[in-house]
This record gives C-alpha cells, structure tokens and sequence, in this order.
C-alpha cells in the first residue's frame, strides 16, 4: 500500500514529465485530391503539414527536426 507521501511524489513526478514532453496540436485537418489526409499541426510555436504517418511519430515523442519537416507556409493554400 502506497503512502500519502508516495502518492504525492508519484503525481508530482507525473505531471513534470508531462511539462517537458513536446506538445502537438492538430490545427486542421484537409483532404487531398487522392483523399489522403493531410494535418495542419503547432509543435513547438511552428506550424507543420503532416500525414497521418508523420502525425503519429510527433505524438509519440519525435521531433520535427528528427523528421526533417519544414514549416508549412503562412496561408492555409499550400495543403491543396
């Protein structure tokens, strides 16, 4: 059985790692002419166009520069 103090230190630990891991926001999601998705996400204060594929290698931990993404262009047009 777990102490109060335990418990304490367990979530503490929790929500530090949760603080550091990188943060990926799906912004929007498009459509091509082939039907493949194509997302629109915010990791790291950079907008990204990502396939699903890509998608999920940033929510698991990679980084756009272990990917090696560009930012996606200022107007939302580069995604059709």
């Amino acid at each position: 059985m777990r102490t109060p103090v335990a418990n304490q230190i367990r979530k503490r630990k929790a929500v530090a790692d949760a603080l550091v891991r990188q943060k990926v926001f799906v912004s929007s999601r498009r459509f091509r002419g082939d039907g493949q998705p194509v997302s629109r996400v915010l990791v790291s204060g950079e907008y990204y166009d990502v396939s699903d594929t890509l998608l999920d290698q940033l929510e698991h931990g990679a980084t756009p520069g272990e990917l090696e993404l560009e930012p996606a262009p200022e107007n939302p047009a580069g995604l059709q």
